[in-house]
């Protein structure tokens, strides 16, 4: 036993004591988490979750499979696009050239040989660039149907339908000219995906 010191009455007052600090709770000093139950936005409440934008309220989590086949058919559909107009474009050069060649050797005006290869460089190049066109798009939509968007739905949904009023003049003008129409599978192939666009689950992965 120590006789317990008594303060020295010559000492300030304050002097000699050990400051208290408020206690804190939580692990080593820091404050704990809110309460359970405390709202969102109260103070010291819990920091709500970010939104999360482009899906609609019971969205799908993953692309639907319709959605899918889409995607894979159009990512196929783009490179045969991209393939078959370079190969247009390429055959309308060899004929542009093959033609002023012979045009060169033959006794034709040279105003003549001018127009009739500019005729055919015009068709030969909007014909290739159909196709071409087209590719690119098809590949490109393809590629940004990941993005839970609506104008990425509504683009792909008006490029199927486009390709489909092109395909249907295509097939009237076969028919008229009583050949076979050879753009029937093609035809069937965007039919087929303008309609799995509009299943209610594709609809609902993309908010629209």
């Amino acid at each position: 036993m120590h006789p317990s010191s008594s303060p020295d009455p010559h000492q300030p007052p304050g002097q000699g004591q050990q400051p208290q600090y408020p206690q804190q709770g939580g692990y080593g000093g820091y404050p704990q988490g809110p309460a359970a139950g405390q709202p969102y936005g109260a103070p010291g409440g819990p920091v709500p979750p970010p939104p999360q934008y482009g899906a609609a309220p019971g969205a799908p989590d993953t692309m639907p499979g319709a959605a899918t086949t889409v995607r894979v058919l159009m990512f196929i559909g783009g490179p045969i696009g991209i393939i078959l107009g370079l190969i247009l474009g390429g055959v309308t050069l060899l004929g542009v050239g093959v033609g002023a060649a012979a045009g060169s050797a033959s006794e034709a005006s040279g105003s003549e040989l001018t127009a009739a290869l500019g005729v055919l460089g015009a068709l030969g190049a909007l014909v290739a660039l159909i196709p071409l066109v087209y590719g690119v798009a098809s590949t490109w939509l393809a590629a940004v149907m990941g993005r839970r968007r609506t104008g990425v739905y509504w683009g792909v949904v008006a490029f199927n339908i486009v390709a489909l009023l092109i395909l249907v003049l295509h097939v009237f003008a076969a028919i008229s000219m009583e050949g076979a129409p050879g753009s029937l599978i093609p035809f069937v192939f965007h039919a087929t995906m303008t309609g799995l666009m509009f299943a209610p689950k594709v609809r609902a992965f993309y908010g629209v």
